[in-house]
């Protein structure tokens, strides 16, 4: 099979992932942020470029042009309000009014201005197609749908001002000739562009995810706990909100590696671990913190609430037993758990917390392993 068959392929496979990420609310997120200076820096363009054809219309008429000045002014104004709306979201409900309705103006603008110049509608004709020039590139950071909205409403709108009376001489035979020769294309090129950004989107979230996942035990690693535990906490303090770390030590694991192999003790770090994943929820981040040794953050909890987590995860652990066909074992780990809760009275200081669960566990493996202590001064103030 042909390597351009092989891409057609995936590419009918992909179809249906497509048109359901790029209007997720991560995807949205990401293009816009990845396209905002590039929409702010083509608006401005825009607007320069509309100023600059008041030299076209002196071309084509001399006497008449400085009727249409002030209207090419507009028109500018319209772009650089609408740059001005986009400037800190693109996203921003006034940039999205903006994104429908000034086109549609300096259309209207634009038909009257073609009706002002002598034979402005004969020449101006192929001033529409300018329009679908611009526009796939100012709506880069709009969700697909809206960028087709926005081009299907400018090839409609001056047909329509026609319809209402707004006529200046205008050939719709020619008009409909161009825009139809011009919207497939630009429709297609767009689409493409959509799935080549998506491609990329899609790369770069695996790539993001594997930068931040232990490749053993498939959950978060020490580098992406730091920077994400360090974010919610600060969030949740912000709010007043209790939040309460674990950290969990597996007793007697270098016997195990010394005694079996370090194949073996990766058998058990996986089966520890999908123990311990087994009791958390949907908001709790649990990572491997380094050989061992495994945290958590649990998002609005205190810390009884703490403890009775932390009891449940090591009983899970110890009811059941990593079995291991290769060597014939049946291996049965336990845990010890450091309880440390971050208090609203309290600043948000990560380090601190993960120091004071850390002391916990050591006090845990002092008292004989296999249990939960909790730090001191987690109580509550």
């Amino acid at each position: 099979m042909a390597d351009q068959d092989v891409r057609l392929i995936e590419a009918i496979r992909n179809a249906r992932p497509f048109l359901k990420t790029v209007h997720g609310n991560d995807y949205l997120a990401a293009k816009a942020s990845d396209f905002a200076a590039f929409t702010r820096g083509a608006l401005l363009v825009t607007a320069v470029f509309v100023l600059s054809t008041i030299v076209w219309d002196f071309t084509i008429d001399a006497v008449n042009a400085p009727r249409v000045i002030w209207l090419r002014c507009l028109q500018a104004a319209l772009v650089l309000m609408w740059a001005l709306a986009s400037w800190r979201n693109v996203h921003a409900p006034m940039a999205r009014v903006l994104a429908v309705l000034g086109p549609m103006a300096v259309e209207a603008t634009f038909v009257h201005i073609l009706g002002v110049l002598d034979q402005g509608a004969a020449y101006g004709m192929g001033g529409f197609l300018y329009f679908f020039i611009f526009m796939p590139f100012l709506t880069l950071a709009q969700p697909l749908a809206f960028s087709v909205v926005v081009l299907v409403g400018i090839a409609v709108f001056p047909p329509l001002l026609h319809l209402a009376g707004w006529s200046v001489g205008i050939e719709w035979r020619i008009y409909f000739a161009y825009i139809g020769l011009v919207i497939g294309p630009v429709m297609l090129i767009l689409l493409l562009f959509e799935y080549l950004y998506w491609t990329v989107f899609r790369y770069r979230r695996q790539v993001e995810a594997q930068a931040g996942t232990d490749g053993l035990t498939a959950v978060a690693n020490r580098r992406y706990f730091l920077t994400e535990a360090t974010a919610r906490l600060r969030l949740q303090s912000e709010q007043g909100r209790a939040t309460s770390l674990l950290f969990i030590d597996i007793d007697r694991f270098k016997a195990i590696n010394d005694m079996h192999g370090h194949v073996l003790g990766d058998q058990v770090l996986t089966h520890v671990v999908g123990r311990l994943r087994h009791v958390l929820g949907d908001r709790d981040l649990i990572a491997r913190y380094g050989g061992e040794e495994f945290v958590v953050l649990l998002p609005d909890t205190d810390v009884e609430e703490a403890r009775v987590v932390a009891e449940r995860m090591r009983h899970a652990v110890k009811s059941a037993a990593c079995r291991s066909d290769a060597y014939e074992l049946d291996i049965v780990s336990t845990v010890s758990v450091g309880v440390a809760t971050h208090r609203a009275d309290q600043p948000a200081d990560l380090d601190r917390l993960i120091a004071e669960a850390d002391r916990a566990v050591y006090t845990a493996k002092r008292a004989g392993r296999d249990c939960v202590v909790a730090a001191e001064g987690s109580g509550p103030s």
